[in-house]
């Protein structure tokens, strides 16, 4: 984000909720978010003049491509654009955005993701159902963290469920496992 001449953390942060308000709203998958917002971080990253009203048709066109790779049945552009009832974003414009995001990432939507990673590490864990909701809800939370952007995902899934462990146990049972799939070192903790 230092990078970015017009966008600050802020705006991110409240792009990405935005972006989860939509993504429940029309029930979509967990996964999509977490690949939604890896394809916005990842083209902003590489996109250094995103101009603060550009952001919405941005992160429109990342849901649409993460909707598209994950869901069965992802919700259709036109009902998208509906629902938000903006003047300003345009079927068209988000298709250029669309575009634009795929042609700089050379079309590689495929990232390794929180949520997942987190599912893993909770049956590790052996988790609860309740831990694993607990669990989730702080990777959701991490989304929104432009700090968080740098680490890698497992890195950020097994704080997540090391911080449930704690929270529901007292001590985290930290196992051999997850430190070795993750790449975090005890002591990092």
């Amino acid at each position: 984000m230092k990078n970015q001449k017009h966008i600050t953390e802020k705006i991110r942060a409240l792009t990405v909720d935005w972006l989860a308000e939509l993504h429940f709203k029309f029930k979509m998958w967990p996964e999509t978010l977490f690949v939604c917002i890896g394809i916005l971080d990842q083209y902003l990253a590489q996109v250094h003049d995103v101009r603060k009203d550009q952001m919405s048709t941005l992160g429109i066109a990342c849901l649409h491509i993460a909707g598209k790779y994950e869901e069965i049945y992802p919700p259709d552009l036109k009902t998208i654009l509906r629902v938000m009832n903006q003047q300003d974003v345009t079927k068209e414009h988000v298709l250029q955005f669309e575009f634009q995001v795929l042609n700089t990432l050379q079309f590689s939507v495929t990232l390794p993701s929180i949520y997942r990673f987190c599912e893993r590490f909770a049956r590790l864990a052996q988790l609860s159902d309740r831990g694993l909701l607990l669990a989730n809800y702080l990777a959701d939370t991490a989304l929104l963290d432009c700090s968080l952007v740098r680490e890698r995902p497992s890195r950020v899934a097994a704080c997540c469920v090391y911080a449930v462990q704690i929270l529901t146990k007292g001590k985290g049972v930290w196992s051999t496992t997850m430190v070795k799939s993750s790449g975090i070192r005890e002591a990092d903790i």
